[in-house]
């Protein structure tokens, strides 16, 4: 049996597509039933064309591997444009049944090729890990900075062994809302004490143009201000094109975005903002990044802009019964908020990083 491994080309469309695209989505979702045993991770390749379609601001290269004629594992290697940009992300999956013949070995060497082409030196790569299947024997190997491991099942151990070094654990949590009654009181009352001198926006969609580059420029902060010692991370730059630019491709991915933010009355400046990807017709989401900016922390804004998206959430999608978010396991002060308002720890993403040979 042959092994091949080969660019996939994202088309304009569902209908242009030769079959490559639409199988490396299905090897992505084939991975996911069998981590998660359910489909929250499951997409429509239509949906993620959007997402995959070339960017200003990162190069995505889509790679499929063939055994023989069938598809049995992809490669996603993510590189940032900005010609000072030293880092690159490589994300492998293989199918269950292909696993364990050197498939994820190859792609994975392949898409160190490709980084190191790119110029770049610094790599990440990411194993999941659901607790429920985590065996109570299990050794934990832990990162260069944080309190929390990953077990040495088979994907920690492939990493460690093509000589990557775990630097962070992000722990994945689950919220069920709407928020018991009780519950929700306390963490108003909390808000109400200590969030005096900030208004809370709220958008669907689309940041409001008198917002946007407050907003822009507090996403800037995301990568400066969130811990990252064991990781390595580039600076940023956002302006009111790049807010816009993902905008519509989470809108034109089934995915928009709901964002609150709390801005300083006395300044106008976006100061901590949180945002959902709301599925259209499911009954999840995805928390993605939450930010205090550092000089604006210790009035409960993380709190005050979490308890309102919740509240327009319930406005714009009833449907939905749960939240998923990621918090890096030294990420004390945001863990706790989400410890209060009931999140509970469901998974664990490791972060491994790799510093190439520098091409230079």
């Amino acid at each position: 049996m042959q092994l091949t491994i080969d660019r996939v080309v994202v088309p304009e469309s569902m209908a242009d597509d030769g079959g490559d695209f639409a199988a490396f989505v299905d090897v992505g979702n084939d991975c996911a039933l069998h981590l998660w045993n359910n489909d929250d991770f499951v997409y429509d390749p239509a949906d993620q064309l959007a997402w995959f379609r070339p960017s200003p601001f990162r190069l995505r290269m889509l790679y499929l591997g063939r055994l023989d004629a069938d598809p049995v594992g992809r490669l996603l290697v993510t590189v940032p444009v900005d010609e000072d940009a030293t880092t690159a992300e490589i994300e492998v999956n293989v199918i269950p049944a292909a696993r364990r013949h050197g498939i994820g070995a190859a792609l994975l060497a392949r898409g160190e090729e490709l980084v190191a082409e790119a110029g770049r030196v610094d790599v990440s790569a990411f194993t999941q890990h659901v607790l429920a299947g985590i065996p109570h024997d299990t050794r934990t190997l832990m990162p260069i900075t944080g309190p929390s491991g990953v077990p040495a099942d088979d994907d920690a151990t492939f990493m460690v062994g093509k000589g990557y070094a775990l630097g962070q654990v992000e722990i994945v949590s689950r919220l069920g809302v709407p928020l018991p009654a009780e519950l929700r009181e306390r963490l108003d009352h909390d808000v109400d004490a200590h969030a005096h001198g900030y208004r809370i926006a709220t958008w669907w969609q689309r940041c409001p143009d008198e917002l946007i580059d407050g907003y822009a420029a507090a996403r800037a902060r995301m990568v400066l201000d969130v811990p990252h010692d064991g990781i390595a991370l580039d600076s940023e730059h956002w302006d009111a094109a790049r807010v816009r630019d993902e905008e519509q491709r989470h809108l034109d991915s089934g995915e928009p975005a709901l964002v609150a933010a709390a801005v300083h009355e006395a300044t106008g400046a976006v100061v901590a903002y949180t945002i959902l990807l709301v599925a259209q017709g499911s009954t999840k989401v995805e928390q993605w990044d939450t930010l205090v900016v550092a000089g604006h922390r210790g009035h409960r804004l993380g709190l005050a802009v979490k308890l309102a998206n919740i509240d327009a959430l319930a406005r714009i999608a009833p449907g939905v019964d749960r939240i998923l978010t990621w918090n890096a396991g030294e990420n004390a002060p945001m863990r706790a908020i989400n410890e209060a308002m009931g999140f509970v720890p469901y998974a664990l993403d490791g972060n491994w990083q790799k510093r190439l040979e520098d091409p230079a």
